[in-house]
């Protein structure tokens, strides 16, 4: 009965209070997976085929909150294009590490968040080790791209210092807009209610800049929004999340060490997703989500 009301919440009623918020970004789908084991072993021991019917279907509930993806075995699109969305935490993790992460994905198109560095220098180090690069910066949002840039833009996120970066690209002859976004987290100390309006703000500052650029949209970024919820519901109303559509795995892209949640998104309008992914790499806070990409 907990676990059905919990998934009551996060469906019908997510973000609305403090509660509901708190189990929105708070507490991890594992931790129902793990209360339910005990019940199933249980109910086994017992032989009680109510409870086992009833721990089983709990079990099954639980793990399909984790957010397991199968590959899409049907896809057979080439891609256009490669894209690697990575919140690289301020540099912590040394230039060298940073850039052998991302030059094992061979990505066409980066969009990184947190490049404002702890140390002088690393983020010009890390661009020196990615040659072939055109890049644009606003604040700690950069995005990188072997293909031409035509025109970039800067937009306010709103209640934060944080800019909205957005570059029109030529992809083969297709324009491509790429958006990059680092939206404020649910702080864990209190201030949750205040932390969601201005995430909702922020999202309606995001979808505005969206819904202005015209044809092909990939937009990305770390969100710190979780797969569920409010925010990500939203977004899925209006753009396609790559992963949903073509990921394999679960996902998760925080923390690195031992991925719990997929914070970190990729999302699309007029532009299919071949493939997506989270290569295991420790250089960062986050793990990186890469994407194959088909254009029209």
């Amino acid at each position: 009965m907990l676990l059905v009301t919990a998934w009551a919440c996060l469906h019908f009623a997510p973000e609305q209070t403090g509660p509901t918020l708190l189990l929105t970004y708070f507490v991890v789908p594992q931790l129902w997976l793990l209360l339910t084991v005990p019940l199933l072993l249980v109910s086994v021991w017992r032989r009680d085929s109510w409870a086992m019917v009833g721990s089983a279907g709990a079990f099954a509930l639980s793990f399909g909150l984790l957010g397991w993806q199968l590959p899409d075995a049907a896809a057979h699109t080439s891609p256009t294009l490669r894209l690697m969305t990575y919140n690289i935490a301020r540099g912590a993790g040394g230039a060298d590490a940073l850039a052998a992460t991302i030059r094992a994905q061979r990505p066409d198109v980066l969009c990184l968040q947190e490049t404002n560095t702890l140390k002088a220098g690393v983020l010009d180090d890390l661009l020196r080790s990615l040659p072939g690069f055109q890049a644009r910066r606003s604040r700690e949002v950069v995005i990188l791209s072997h293909f031409p840039m035509l025109a970039s833009r800067e937009d306010l996120l709103p209640t934060t210092a944080r800019q909205l970066l957005s570059a029109e690209l030529s992809v083969e002859g297709t324009r491509l807009t790429v958006l990059n976004a680092h939206f404020t987290t649910i702080p864990l100390r209190g201030g949750w209610l205040e932390a969601r309006d201005s995430r909702r703000q922020q999202l309606a500052a995001f979808l505005r800049v969206a819904h202005a650029a015209p044809g092909a949209l990939v937009a990305c970024g770390d969100f710190n929004t979780p797969a569920r919820g409010q925010v990500y519901a939203e977004l899925g109303q209006n753009l396609r999340n790559a992963f949903d559509a073509a990921g394999s795995g679960f996902g998760y892209t925080f923390p690195s060490n031992v991925p719990l949640v997929r914070i970190d998104h990729l999302w699309l309008r007029d532009v299919r997703a071949v493939s997506a992914f989270v290569p295991d790499s420790r250089a960062s806070d986050h793990r990186p989500l890469v994407a194959d990409l088909a254009l029209p």
